[in-house]
């Protein structure tokens, strides 16, 4: 049977509202997680074990050609190129910090990378995920003639205030990728160029525009409703 796509769509929408979760056109999104119950309410209710996945749909793209400081030969294109995420981050405002805003997030463990949390001047903290190596970056999509692109969970455990219940809480996100430089030999004219890596960014932060071509993309922050 086939479904119609206004039944789909209601489908969804009710997923949305059953588990709290704010609808937002993003690539990085924050789903309930599971509490060590087997129970998904308790990652939005104040109080419970609130566990969130957030979610990386896809690796990251261009705003404007990478060109090679020395040749100026394009060594990544807007229309081609997508980049496998290196590093993952997400900012944990104090609504998801405890009462008192000091409790610490608590990362999952993500084999082939390391983990670090970071205390900022704003009293939020930011926790990040990086790969050890090149070979555990998370690809914009599997090898192969297929469009498509790969998606990955990256788990935290929260501690939402009394005070963010019926509230709708954004935890900013940033993905990072690398854009390699080839070595370039001296000539008469250059000096020799070693071989080395860029970053470009996918940066979920709420931004209503981004018109500024810097291969750091702004968008909607990754957001979820707290349930009392």
């Amino acid at each position: 049977m086939k479904l119609s796509s206004k039944l789909i769509a209601a489908a969804s929408v009710s997923t949305l509202l059953v588990f709290g979760v704010t609808p937002a056109n993003a690539h990085v999104s924050v789903i309930p997680g599971v509490s060590a119950t087997g129970n998904t309410t308790d990652a939005v209710t104040v109080g419970k074990n609130n566990t969130l996945s957030f979610r990386v749909g896809h690796g990251c793209s261009l705003e404007a050609d990478v060109l090679h400081p020395t040749t100026k030969k394009v060594v990544a294109a807007v229309a081609t190129w997508k980049g496998a995420t290196s590093v993952f981050s997400v900012t944990v405002p104090a609504d998801a910090l405890g009462d008192a805003g000091t409790t610490a997030p608590r990362p999952a463990y993500v084999p082939g990378w390391k983990t670090a949390i970071k205390l900022n001047a704003d009293k939020t903290q930011t926790v990040t995920w990086t790969a050890i190596s090149r070979d555990f970056a998370l690809p914009n999509g599997p090898s192969g003639d297929v469009a498509t692109t790969s998606y990955f969970d990256f788990g935290l455990r929260v501690s939402f205030a009394k005070t963010s219940a019926g509230t709708t809480v954004s935890f900013p996100a940033r993905q990072t990728c690398l854009v390699d430089i080839a070595a370039v030999k001296a000539t008469k004219k250059t000096k020799a160029v070693k071989a080395t890596t860029i970053s470009v960014y996918e940066t979920w932060d709420g931004s209503a525009t981004d018109t500024v071509l810097d291969n750091d993309k702004h968008s909607t922050a990754p957001s979820i409703k707290v349930a009392g």
